[in-house]
């Protein structure tokens, strides 16, 4: 029991001795430096496998690293050991460097200092900068740091005359860090340090990408060797030879390798092949592997020649190399003629013969031919060089002839010139033949062969339909004649003409099947409208087909052609249908021509004549008609119909107008024709329109007369009723005495004599009513109140009226009224009326009798003997609107009175004019309406 006592307390002793002196401190510590990689290599001994690690710049005592790492135990050398990549160059300030081991929670002592010197130690005075030529890849970052001389003043540091922010590492050393770094040009970009004064020190760095080299692939020319090519992929943007890319295919060097020619080549094929591509940044390895028979690029055949025949010719060619005698190959022969090439393939075990078929007689070919394995088809070989041939000639294919007539008796023989490869050699003339209906025979004509038209004449006893026939002749022989009868003139007035419009420059037309067409079709266009040496074109359709294009290289733009289709036979030929269209429609080039203006009244009529046939350049599709309003003209009228030539601008003011009239087809409007004119007032139009007016108001007023002419009755009736005459009623024999008439109590009239007139005039005055007494007699001597509101009393008398006299008139007394006994007709005269508004008297007009008596002496009571009587034209009833004064005293005072008053009436009426015996204001019209005129 007491020995395991104590060795537990020997066993807690030691645990805590351990404790507190902790690990031992790594020994053998050494440091290797690699400027080139900046790193910092540590190595030592141990038995602990965790390690702290400090490093110090030393001079300024910066501590840039205090970091924890696990090292393991190398088994040979049983060190321990560690790298740290610095973002400094080493170079650039000396380092100092300290490590300890750490176990559990306890660490040992650090292990001495070791100090890598850089190159600021005062042993080495000189300026320097590092890093120098440094490789590194675009967008990279990199810290460069100028040490200065010894005694010497720090500046700056540029770069791409840029100043960079700088830290001081030490006494000497300054450092910079560049970020980001863009691809430098070819020989590097520089980075400079500068004093105050100059310039110490510099660097230069390059900056670019690594290999980019891809597709690697190798084949054999001669089914032995092997030529390896790849693709150059991304430039990597250094030029500098120690910095170009290095190639090894599998494991050999490329020499032939360089910027721009991506080979290498070996005497022996492999089937499995690598490419290693490396520069200064980064290696790139590409792989590729097949079979040689799958990789067969052949080398081109060589010794090619050939036999030539006029349709045929058979070629041959050799080899370099015997093995390719047992492969089956496919050959490409290439011809080319005239600028046109053509292909023919050929196949067979080491083929090195072809045949070549489908020549043309005396053309000149080049040849070349190229050879491929058939079986495992690779790429095709090099082409061999090229080999010239040139065909025998044979006679020339039939000319292409058709005939245009320009009239019924008249027209052109023509053909299309033969090209080369139809002529089959060189050509000798054109034969032209002709013959009639019934005529045996053929007139033959030899023409050189430059021309390709003739003219022929028809005669009118020619009977039957003539026949013309064209053939060339070379050295061989003459061709086949091309015999087309002609055909009949038609006009274009005779014949149905349609418009056609192109589309995309060609034109298409189309026709109803002809059963006679055993020969086919022939569609011909020409300009329309010209005359003379015209260029006449046509093509010929097989009977089978109904349709054709003209293409738009055989149609100028905005030239308009007459295109016509005939149905050939043996027999005739014959005009199906005739077109006028355009392939591609342009402006007009010119405007409409004379554009003329005339003024009608406030209305402008415009005329103008069509644009010419050869400057439309596409169908008028109508007018367009501005008005000029200084910098613009304004759209007055667009005339729809290419057919109009006058158009009116209605309704236009007084003032000076221009009028510009344009042609426009679908591709738009041409120029445009201006015309002026200045609206002024017509007088001619005036006259017309005044003579209008009055006729117009003659003609109603004739009317209107002869609708009151047949409804006067009705009209008599409604404007001017009869008025019947009076008729006196009772008997007016009673004896003459004072008529006393009590008037209403507004008015009241007194006959009295005016001592104030001239004793041979006698007049009215007016009494105001008074009290009457008993026996109905009134005051005499009363005063007149003339300013009294109440009306008047009139009194009145029966009067004889006397023998052409009116001057006697009644007094007041009994006995003045018994003169007048024997009277059959009476007057009332009136003194003087009073109105209520007045207080002025007036001068007194005598009454007229509504009865007229009859002149003379001898018979004054002749009106009242029958009673009543019948009246008379000159003895007729006289409306109180016709009265006349006939007083003594109404010459003096006819114009300053009014019209009679009915007894009680206190307002005068209409005065009379003075007139002896004026005629009733409705006599005229009354005796219209009576037809009495």
């Amino acid at each position: 029991m007491q020995l395991n006592t104590a060795l537990i307390v020997l066993l807690l002793t030691l645990q805590i001795t351990h404790s507190l002196t902790g690990p031992p401190v790594p020994e053998s510590l050494s440091l290797e430096q690699d400027f080139a990689s900046q790193t910092l290599s540590l190595t030592w001994e141990s038995h602990a496998a965790l390690f702290d690690i400090e490093i110090f710049r030393t001079e300024l005592e910066e501590n840039v690293l205090n970091v924890t790492v696990r090292a393991a135990v190398d088994p040979v050398s049983g060190q321990r050991s560690w790298t740290w990549r610095s973002p400094v160059p080493l170079q650039c300030t000396s380092h100092s460097v300290q490590i300890r081991a750490r176990q559990e929670n306890t660490v040992s002592q650090w292990s001495p200092l070791q100090i890598v010197q850089g190159s600021d130690v005062p042993v080495k005075q000189q300026a320097q900068m590092y890093p120098q030529d440094k490789v590194v890849p675009v967008g990279g970052n990199l810290t460069f740091c100028c040490i200065v001389s010894e005694g010497g003043q720090f500046g700056s540091i540029e770069y791409k005359n840029r100043k960079m922010e700088v830290t001081r590492m030490s006494r000497r050393s300054f450092a910079t860090s560049v970020t980001n770094l863009p691809q430098s040009g070819s020989s590097g970009t520089n980075i400079i340090c500068l004093s105050p004064q100059e310039i110490i020190t510099g660097a230069v760095v390059f900056v670019g990408y690594p290999p980019g080299d891809e597709r690697l692939e190798c084949e054999t020319r001669d089914l032995q060797k092997a030529e390896c090519r790849w693709r150059k992929g991304r430039d990597t943007g250094f030029w500098r030879t120690s910095l170009l890319t290095r190639y090894t295919l599998n494991g050999r060097r490329c020499v032939e390798a360089n910027r721009n020619m991506k080979l290498c080549r070996f005497d022996r094929w492999e089937n499995s092949w690598t490419l290693t591509a490396e520069n200064e940044l980064e290696a790139v390895q590409l792989n590729d592997s097949a079979h040689i028979t799958e990789r067969v690029r052949l080398f081109a055949p060589v010794n090619v020649s050939a036999v030539p025949q006029a349709w045929n010719s058979s070629l041959q060619w050799s080899w370099t190399f015997q093995a390719v005698q047992t492969l089956d190959l496919l050959c490409q022969v290439q011809l080319t003629s005239g600028g046109r090439s053509s292909s023919r393939n050929y196949t067979g075990v080491g083929l090195s013969a072809a045949l070549l078929d489908g020549l043309r007689p005396d053309v000149e070919y080049s040849v070349s031919v190229r050879c491929a394995s058939l079986r495992s088809f690779w790429r095709w070989g090099d082409w061999s060089a090229p080999y010239s041939l040139h065909t025998r000639m044979d006679c020339p294919e039939a000319p292409d002839v058709w005939v245009r007539m320009d009239s019924e008796t008249a027209g052109q023989i023509l053909w299309k010139p033969l090209s080369i490869s139809d002529s089959h050699g060189a050509l000798e003339a054109y034969e032209v033949y002709q013959k009639d209906g019934e005529q045996d025979g053929w007139t033959v004509l030899s023409l050189p062969p430059s021309i390709s038209s003739f003219p022929v004449i028809l005669s009118n006893s020619s009977s039957g339909d003539v026949m013309v026939a064209v053939a060339a002749r070379n050295p061989v022989g003459l061709s086949r004649r091309s015999i087309v009868v002609v055909p009949e003139f038609r006009a274009d007035s005779e014949q149905s003409v349609s418009e056609l419009v192109g589309s995309g420059g060609d034109l298409e037309l189309t026709w109803q099947p002809c059963p006679n067409a055993s020969r086919g079709y022939l569609v011909e266009w020409v300009c329309t409208g010209c005359t003379g040496h015209c260029t006449v074109q046509w093509t010929k359709v097989p009977e089978s087909n109904t349709s054709t294009v003209i293409q738009a290289a055989s149609l100028e733009v905005g030239v308009r052609y007459t295109l016509s289709v005939f149905a050939l036979s043996d027999e005739a030929t014959a005009l199906l249908q005739r077109h006028h269209g355009y392939g591609h429609e342009l402006v007009p080039v010119q405007s409409v021509k004379s554009l003329n203006v005339w003024q009608s009244g406030e209305n402008v009529l415009l005329s103008w004549e069509p644009v010419a046939i050869s400057n439309r350049r596409g169908f008028i599709r109508g007018y367009t008609i501005y008005l000029n309003n200084a910098s613009h003209l304004e759209l007055v009228a667009n005339v729809t119909d290419p057919a109009l030539r006058s158009y009116t601008v209605k309704g236009l003011s007084l003032g000076s107008y221009k009028f510009t009239v344009k042609a426009y087809t679908s591709a738009g409007e041409g120029g445009g024709s201006t015309v002026a004119i200045k609206m002024e007032s017509n007088s001619d139009m005036l006259v017309v329109q005044l003579l209008v007016s009055l006729v117009a108001m003659s003609f109603c007023l004739v009317v209107i007369s002869i609708f009151c002419y047949k409804k006067r009755e009705w009209v008599k009736k409604a404007f001017y009723p009869e008025i019947p005459g009076p008729k006196l009623a009772g008997n007016w024999t009673t004896p003459p005495a004072p008529l006393d008439i009590k008037p209403p109590t507004h008015s009241m009239v007194h006959i009295v004599e005016s001592p104030e007139w001239d004793s041979s005039k006698k007049g009215l005055v007016p009494v105001p009513e008074e009290e009457e007494d008993d026996n109905g007699s009134v005051g005499e001597n009363v005063e007149v109140d003339t300013d009294s509101d109440e009306p008047t009393l009139l009194r009145y008398y029966n009067q004889l009226v006397t023998d052409g006299s009116h001057s006697n008139y009644a007094s007041d007394t009994s006995g003045s009224s018994t003169s007048s006994v024997d009277s059959a007709q009476t007057q009332v005269t009136y003194t003087g009326i009073q109105s209520p508004t007045s207080s002025h008297w007036a001068p007194s007009y005598g009454y007229r009798p509504q009865m007229q008596p009859v002149e003379g002496p001898e018979e004054p009571a002749a009106a009242f003997e029958n009673e009543p009587q019948q009246e008379s034209p000159s003895i007729a009833y006289r409306p109180q609107c016709s009265w006349q004064a006939e007083s003594p005293g109404a010459e003096n005072f006819s114009g300053s009175l009014g019209s009679p008053t009915s007894v009680t009436s206190s307002q005068f009426l209409i005065p009379e004019t003075a007139e002896e015996d004026p005629e009733p204001s409705g006599t005229w019209f009354q005796n219209f309406l009576s037809g009495k005129f």
